[in-house]
């Protein structure tokens, strides 16, 4: 299996868009297998000729000639999924930025969620440009295609708390905000908050500052040379120490922060951490 991870190349996009990656597996190949981790993004992946099975937090992808594209949206992701790929298998995965994909959809992102693994197909014509787009032999025309495609269909959204209300989540300075003093800062009920998250990001609040907190541990350990020791991880994202620190790890990932490191791989730009089983 290969993967090759692509930053978006329109300057337009980097603001909605984290990254873009090319994933193969040809028939030839041992079925690739690995657990992939809570992300705080929303995820939509096209796959040329194969077909899923998603079985509570197990997801086999294998080749279908008879399917001419997958198309899957994953937005509601708070626990480990085993992955296993199957036979020849061509993918264009994108990593949509929390709340930017409301950008480009006509309904809710909730409209679309229909499942851990949600089939997606927001326009009329976008099973037909996946087909067309993974047709394509060259990984350079097949990304600079995606982003034509999505550009077409950018509309803009406008929110008038959640915006904030992400901005000052993901704000190092605010790590330590709780969401009762995220709801009191913007004058808005704990209620009202966590309906709109259902509605535009797919998740609770608390859900989305747990997997951040998770994310940002991650991103600390992956771009520190020196290698940190947890406690020193621990108090620079917002837990309240190891001890706590050790726990939502295992509530995010099943492992404690100290095997998830030894274990996973982090590919390419460190955008995606798996661990290959």
């Amino acid at each position: 299996m290969k993967i090759k991870v692509y930053s978006p190349s329109n300057p337009l996009l980097k603001k909605y868009i984290e990254c873009i990656y090319i994933l193969t597996h040809t028939s030839e190949e041992k079925p690739a297998k690995y657990i992939t981790f809570p992300s705080i993004f929303t995820i939509v992946s096209s796959s040329e000729r194969s077909k899923s099975i998603n079985k509570e937090n197990q997801l086999t992808i294998g080749q279908c000639d008879d399917n001419e594209v997958e198309t899957n949206l994953v937005s509601d992701f708070n626990k480990p999924v085993y992955v296993q790929y199957e036979g020849k298998i061509n993918e264009i995965t994108i990593y949509f930025k929390p709340l930017a994909i409301n950008s480009f959809l006509e309904h809710d992102l909730n409209h679309y969620n229909s499942s851990n693994f949600s089939e997606f197909s927001p326009f009329k014509d976008y099973r037909k440009a996946m087909i067309e787009i993974l047709s394509l032999q060259n990984d350079s025309e097949k990304i600079e295609a995606v982003e034509r495609y999505w550009l077409s269909k950018l509309g803009g959204f406008q929110h008038h708390f959640l915006e904030n209300v992400l901005s000052e989540m993901m704000c190092e300075e605010n790590d330590a905000l709780t969401i009762t003093e995220l709801c009191k800062k913007n004058a808005i009920s704990r209620t009202t908050l966590n309906k709109h998250f259902d509605r535009y990001i797919c998740k609770t609040p608390s859900q989305f500052k747990k997997i951040l907190r998770f994310r940002n541990a991650v991103n600390k350990y992956s771009s520190n040379k020196a290698r940190n020791n947890l406690t020193d991880i621990a108090y620079g994202v917002d837990y309240f120490d190891q001890s706590h620190m050790i726990r939502e790890f295992k509530s995010v990932t099943g492992l404690s922060p100290k095997v998830f490191f030894n274990k996973t791989t982090a590919l390419e730009k460190k955008q995606i951490h798996w661990l290959f089983l």
